[in-house]
């Protein structure tokens, strides 16, 4: 008897009470396996390069709230290592960066500081859970850090931030922050959130990602005109701001 379509032949296979050998078995087995091999690293490419723009991004809204708090009032103003020991209940580190922007520009996302690739929020998860906002203001308007979850120096912020810029410095090429982990030979530590390169959010809001970086192609460019891949030619130690885990 000649069946007419595809279904009528299921029908009759499951009439005959006929099974699945395991030779079959393993043959579908194995194609799912290598399948998967195929198909992970492909899924797990797309889910680094979302997540390098979702950084990007973010950075380049923490660079436009400097921009603003520096430009607003009618006059330029900085943001200083001494600045924040005076005006941040975090003194001077990524976390009172991002609490002193908070404050004055109302940037209190707490979600724009972290990396999801970072190696080290895994470890902070395992103890604490990440607060959603930097802080708020109460009801008299007085700006308040978040304290349930906490917004304190032990948030794996995922950027180095340099304060104290010239406003005499070219804004292309003088780096406000940038991918923690970033060393001054212009390589990033294999512990970096993105385990090789980084990104750098420059003071005009630009934002790129570098490998490495190297001083002919003068990604930073000292006060005398100078090329350079060391961010201490630039900035004293000081007034580096880099959270370690």
């Amino acid at each position: 008897m000649r069946y007419s379509n595809l279904e009528d032949a299921i029908r009759r296979a499951t009439r005959s009470g006929r099974g699945f050998t395991l030779i079959e078995l393993l043959t579908v087995i194995a194609i799912i396996a290598v399948l998967a091999l195929i198909l992970f690293p492909a899924v797990n490419k797309v889910r680094e390069t979302a997540n390098k723009a979702k950084s990007a991004s973010n950075m380049r809204q923490i660079a436009l709230a400097q921009a603003i708090y520096t430009k607003s009032g009618g006059r330029t103003r900085s943001i200083s290592r001494a600045k924040l020991e005076r005006s941040a209940t975090l003194g001077a580190t990524p976390q009172g960066y991002a609490e002193f922007l908070a404050k004055n520009t109302e940037l209190t996302e707490a979600s724009l500081w972290i990396i999801d690739s970072d190696p080290a929020l895994n470890t902070f998860e395992e103890h604490n859970t990440l607060p959603t906002v930097i802080g708020y203001r109460d009801d008299n308007n007085s700006f308040q850090l978040s304290t349930e979850p906490a917004w304190d120096n032990t948030v794996p912020v995922g950027y180095t931030v340099a304060v104290g810029q010239s406003q005499h410095t070219s804004p292309s090429t003088t780096p406000l922050l940038w991918t923690r982990g970033l060393t001054p030979n212009g390589t990033w530590t294999k512990d970096s959130p993105w385990g090789k390169g980084g990104h750098i959010a420059f003071l005009d809001g630009h934002v790129a990602f570098y490998n490495e970086l190297s001083p002919e192609e003068g990604q930073f460019v000292n006060k005398d005109g100078t090329a350079t891949a060391n961010y201490l030619d630039l900035f004293s130690a000081e007034n580096i701001l880099e959270w370690s885990p």
